[in-house]
């Protein structure tokens, strides 16, 4: 869908805000100190699910104390679609000598279906990965079984189309420091 200003401005006015920035920093924070505790001792590396987690990952990863590596991993089963399709589309995997033998942290801002982490979950364990943790700032209550579920969850959200702080909607508004229930009703 193609959108301009009034319209994506429009998407916003029509949509409620479901968590404040606050409310999201007060999370992030929390998820730090306990993934700070959980890494102790290690250098794990932390895996940006892109294009959704990259604000949730540098919120998180800036609270962390320990030391990290950081990187980068996508895939997708959404494209530009509201809902996800049938099949994952891989547009970057790391290397396997950069998560071989290694804690791995998935970053991402939102486990949907949870499809496309399991796939990522389980390619990093076939590299290699020593362990594989995921870490989502978003849960959304389906109300059905997923194929996994994450280590960490900032906070659940009901079963609604979510947009803002990295979640977007027709690729616009991911910059927003907010979550909003996208209202569909123009």
């Amino acid at each position: 869908m193609q959108l301009d200003y009034t319209k994506a401005q429009q998407i916003i006015k029509n949509s409620t805000v479901l968590f404040t920035e606050e409310q999201l920093s007060q999370v992030i924070d929390t998820l730090a100190k306990n993934i700070d505790a959980e890494i102790a001792g290690e250098l794990p590396v932390f895996l940006t699910v892109m294009n959704g987690g990259m604000m949730f990952a540098a919120e998180l990863t800036k609270r962390l104390k320990n030391p990290i590596t950081c990187d980068y991993i996508h895939a997708s089963r959404y494209g530009d679609a509201l809902y996800g399709a049938s099949h994952i589309t891989w547009y970057r995997q790391p290397k396997a000598e950069m998560i071989r033998g290694k804690l791995v942290y998935v970053i991402d801002d939102i486990l949907d279906e949870g499809h496309t982490i399991a796939e990522i979950k389980r390619f990093l364990m076939n590299a290699g990965a020593k362990d594989c943790k995921v870490a989502v700032l978003v849960n959304k209550e389906i109300g059905r079984e997923k194929p996994i579920y994450a280590d960490h969850v900032g906070i659940n959200a009901p079963n609604h189309f979510l947009f803002g702080f990295g979640m977007d909607i027709f690729e616009i508004n991911r910059n927003l420091p907010q979550i909003y229930i996208y209202n569909n009703n123009d």
